[in-house]
């Protein structure tokens, strides 16, 4: 296996591992407190699990041996929503290590690993949230002849990202959330964007300002909101010093959040036009590439319309949106509104709302 045979591998550890383990069960200790069990299989593997109750939860492990290649998992779990497992083993060929915890109430998690052959060797590790959809990971691998190559991984929504992290350039190297008294945001699934964007309800019940919408990449219409001052979406655009927009136009800063939430901005000198996800656990923002997601851009050569411009059928590649219950089509650079009158409905040209 060369070093980008192990850079492959170590990918898909960080997507296979993007799931929550279930707690283990299948253990009947018979009220002694300890089970064990050792075994030889055609192949000549010899096999012991042994397996604890702790009166809480579990503890196991496993080793496995056939001549040279030996493998050595450990697990445990507890009634509070602990678990955790770990992996190494090794043969002529090579060795590797892997560990994962989490907590399935939380639905924080986290993971490592690395390996080595004579072709090389490979780091990586990651973090998520089940709960909110999250997932962040980074890995390298380095071959035998002192190269190394370095990966990226960023999961949002179902969506899986590999572009490069934008640092908070407010908070970067550091907490993001001391200005929170150190208290880190967790998802609350009964507001929108699991309220990162402000505590309003979803549906019809929001209070929350209606900005534009984006056709997501699997051709979901998410509905945007006007964002709350003192909302942790709040601290982010302000640390990259973006400027909330309503989404419709193309050029913008769009940013899918939490819980299938979407907001967009004014691009600037730190943030580029695009389209990014965010990764709350530092307050920073993933490009995604290539772009998915979003308002596609319409179709070159639509011209720009002076306002008060008024047209009985709209050009080509326009984009609907919705801002404060009012209807409105963009077309390249100009809003039309449309008005019904005894001819029928035409379109005017309007000033962005």
């Amino acid at each position: 296996m060369n070093a980008r045979s192990f850079a492959s591998a170590s990918l898909a550890a960080l997507f296979a591992l993007q799931a929550t383990p279930a707690l283990a069960s299948g253990f009947d200790f018979h009220g002694e407190g300890s089970y064990s069990h050792s075994s030889t299989g055609p192949a000549g593997t010899s096999r012991t699990t042994t397996a604890t109750d702790t009166g809480s939860g579990y503890n196991r492990s496993t080793t496995a041996t056939n001549g040279d290649a030996s493998r050595t998992s450990t697990g445990s779990a507890n009634q509070n929503g602990n678990y955790s497992h770990s992996s190494s083993g090794s043969d002529a060929y090579g060795s590797h290590n892997s560990s994962t915890s989490g907590n399935v109430n939380s639905g924080n998690y986290n993971h490592s690993g690395s390996g080595s052959n004579p072709y090389g060797s490979y780091n990586d590790s990651g973090s998520g949230n089940t709960h909110s959809n999250t997932y962040s990971g980074s890995g390298t691998a380095t071959n035998a002849y002192g190269q190394t190559y370095h990966t990226s991984t960023y999961a949002n929504n179902g969506y899986v990202y590999h572009g490069a992290t934008v640092n908070n350039p407010v908070y970067y190297g550091g907490s993001a959330w001391g200005w929170n008294a150190g208290v880190v945001w967790y998802p609350s699934p009964i507001y929108y964007g699991g309220a990162f964007w402000g505590a309003f309800a979803l549906g019809a019940a929001t209070t929350a300002v209606v900005y534009g919408s984006v056709i997501a990449a699997n051709n979901v219409t998410l509905t945007s909101y006007q964002i709350q001052p003192s909302s942790p979406g709040a601290k982010l655009l302000a640390s990259y010093k973006l400027t909330q927009t309503p989404c419709g136009p193309p050029n913008l800063v769009v940013i899918f959040g939490p819980n299938s939430s979407v907001i967009c901005a004014f691009p600037n000198a730190i943030v580029a036009a695009g389209n990014y996800s965010v990764d709350p656990t530092t307050l920073s923002i993933v490009s995604e590439k290539p772009a998915v997601g979003g308002l596609a851009p319409p179709p070159g050569g639509v011209p720009n319309y002076p306002v008060g411009t008024v047209l009985k059928t709209l050009p080509a590649g326009c984009a609907n949106t919705t801002i404060a219950g009012a209807a409105y089509y963009v077309c390249g650079n100009t809003w039309f509104k449309p008005q019904s009158g005894t001819g029928g409905t035409s379109y005017q040209a309007v000033p962005p709302p």
